[in-house]
């Protein structure tokens, strides 16, 4: 049986990166935020994210079935 198992550093920066990405539209209801911040805050929190993704498709290739 095969394990998939993903790195935990790429964990952290695919919930890092979610946290980012939906904290933002909610933190700017309660305290304004100029358009650059809140693009640079959702921008930052996409390329976390898909920064995670290529590290679980680095490890994935890099598994050899026993």
């Amino acid at each position: 049986m095969k394990r998939n198992t993903i790195p935990k550093s790429a964990l952290a920066l695919l919930i890092i990166g979610l946290l980012i990405t939906t904290l933002t539209p909610i933190i700017n209801n309660s305290f304004p935020m100029p358009d650059y911040v809140k693009g640079f805050l959702v921008g930052l929190g996409l390329m976390l994210e898909v920064i995670a993704l290529i590290k679980i498709q680095q490890n994935r290739k890099n598994i050899k079935c026993v």
